[in-house]
C-alpha cells in the first residue's frame, strides 16, 4: 500500500476573517493559508471545510480507509473538503471516491487535478482509487 500522513492542521486563518469574508474572498484566504498543505502528487482530505481539520492524504489508492494496518478516520469517515494535487502529466491524475470499502458505491464523476483544496458536503467515503 502507499504511504500515507495524517496530521492535524495549526488555525492558519482566523476564523472571523473565513466566517465574514464573502465566498471568493474566503476561498482566496483559504488558497493562502492551505498553500503547500497538500504534497504535490497526493490527494488530501480534510474533516472540516476550507481545509480545516483532520487531513489524510495518499500517493496512491486505499481499499479501505477504515480498516487495515494504515487508517483514516476525518470526522467519523465525513469529508468537508479535498483536494487533488496530483500530476496532470499522469494518465491517472483523477481519483474516485467511494462510499464503501473495496471501491464500491462511487459518489460521483472522478475529481480531476485542482489547484485548490474544494469544499466537498459532509460526505462519507469509505475508499478512493486513481483512474484516467
Amino acid at each position: 500500500m502507499s504511504r500515507i500522513r495524517i496530521g492535524l492542521l495549526a488555525g492558519a486563518v482566523a476564523a472571523g476573517a473565513v466566517v465574514a469574508a464573502a465566498p471568493s474572498a474566503a476561498l482566496a484566504a483559504t488558497t493562502t493559508a492551505t498553500a503547500g498543505t497538500c504534497p504535490k502528487g497526493d490527494v488530501c482530505v480534510w474533516s472540516g471545510p476550507n481545509a480545516t481539520g483532520t487531513r489524510c492524504n495518499w500517493d496512491g489508492n486505499d481499499p479501505d480507509w477504515q480498516g487495515g494496518a494504515v487508517q483514516c478516520r476525518p470526522h467519523g469517515f465525513r469529508v468537508n473538503s479535498v483536494w487533488n494535487n496530483g500530476y496532470t502529466s499522469d494518465p491517472y491524475n483523477k481519483v474516485k471516491f467511494y462510499r464503501y470499502a473495496n471501491y464500491s458505491g462511487q459518489i460521483s464523476d472522478p475529481l480531476p487535478v485542482t489547484a485548490q483544496p474544494v469544499n466537498a458536503a459532509n460526505l462519507s467515503i469509505r475508499s478512493h482509487q486513481w483512474s484516467r
